[in-house]
């Protein structure tokens, strides 16, 4: 393993917002010992605060991926960011050694390595650390267009009253190629109402206000995954939220990125969601973990568990896993033959694999909730 040497940084705000986090999100996670990590091999001069941060947790993920993800982001034409990467437990030789390589060479990159603390806590990490007042996400496997940063910076300077600004992405499989562009709502109205039936942004591709975000409580540590939803619906009661109409994100679909169990987890999360945004709406106390737990027992119905299967098996298809997709719907099919939407999506596999032209259409049918796909 490529041991890192570490530098002195100004003291971390995290501290400052930490007792900000409302009843609606966990505590968010002040630092851990230790210092971000650089190389001394190029001199680090102190700057002003950037206009942007941007935010990437890695864990596992392949080397050709996360290369193609940083650079994405170095590439930007708007230069003025801090790019903060954290290492979610990662210490893969070949990734702490890439890692360092571009914390020698750029400045704007600090990359901070330590224990696994999952996404959420990783993510109000950098929360806390960010020097800038607007934060931008991006995924370790997915990229970035040149001029995103840019045109969402234009977009939420121009726009004051917009909390988070994302974009609309290209849906990719695991080998690059295409699936579809997607059709976000674009305006504060028409995310207020999608709402509350589905996540309306792509994480990666989204920009928010720094203070706003904090203001908010940051991401709900409760919520061990789809904490964005959550997240984001916060964000939009603050200040509301748009999705640029061009498409400045790669988003990509990985075979074995949804276990059963955590497809299962996503669908808590989800109603959990939706239960607490009820209960702000209607001005009654948002209990977290009352929610989850509620969501759980009804996760447990046969119906819901037949279904984070099948949210499975989708994205093996949709990751290009045709094989060990169409063996997952067979058997849920043949183990639940009174199951329209089971043998509905073993057919959609038969048209999504002979025709491409209709792999659209395959998801904006009466199986796209239960996808949960953009």
């Amino acid at each position: 393993m490529v041991k890192l040497q570490t530098a002195r940084t100004e003291t971390s705000p995290a501290a400052a917002i930490a007792g900000i986090a409302g009843k609606h999100a966990g505590p968010i996670a002040t630092p851990s010992p230790g210092e971000p990590c650089r190389s001394d091999r190029a001199p680090i001069t102190k700057i002003a605060a950037p206009a942007v941060t941007v935010l990437m947790s890695v864990r596992e993920v392949p080397l050709a991926m996360l290369r193609e993800a940083v650079e994405s982001i170095l590439a930007q034409t708007m230069p003025d960011f801090e790019f903060r990467i954290y290492g979610d437990g990662a210490n893969e030789a070949a990734l702490v050694a890439a890692l360092e390589s571009y914390a020698a060479r750029d400045p704007r990159v600090i990359v901070r390595h330590g224990p696994p603390r999952g996404l959420t806590k990783t993510l109000n990490l950098g929360l806390g650390e960010a020097r800038a007042r607007f934060i931008a996400r991006q995924d370790a496997d997915d990229w970035s267009e040149p001029e995103r940063l840019a045109r969402q910076l234009e977009f939420l300077e121009r726009h004051p009253d917009v909390a988070v600004c994302g974009s609309n992405a290209w849906m990719r499989q695991e080998n690059g190629a295409l699936l579809w562009t997607t059709r976000l709502p674009g305006d504060v109205p028409a995310i207020e109402r999608a709402l509350w039936g589905t996540n309306p942004f792509v994480h990666g591709a989204t920009m928010f206000r720094a203070a706003a975000a904090r203001a908010a409580g940051g991401y709900c540590e409760a919520f061990a995954c789809s904490q964005d939803y959550d997240f984001f619906w916060r964000l939009c009661d603050h200040g509301g939220g748009a999705n640029l109409a061009a498409p400045l994100y790669h988003y990509r679909f990985r075979r074995g990125a949804v276990s059963a169990e955590r497809a299962g987890e996503q669908a808590r999360v989800h109603k959990a969601t939706q239960a607490l945004a009820w209960a702000r709406h209607m001005g009654a106390e948002a209990d977290v973990h009352g929610a989850l737990a509620e969501a759980g027992r009804q996760g447990k119905a046969p119906r819901e568990r037949l279904a984070a299967r099948l949210k499975q098996a989708d994205h093996r298809m949709l990751a290009g896993d045709y094989v060990g997709a169409a063996r997952s719907y067979a058997a849920l099919a043949f183990a639940h033959p009174a199951s329209a939407v089971a043998w509905g999506k073993l057919a959609r596999w038969c048209v999504f694999v002979a025709a491409p032209p209709l792999r659209r259409w395959c998801f904006r049918s009466c199986f796209f909730r239960a996808a949960n796909v953009p």
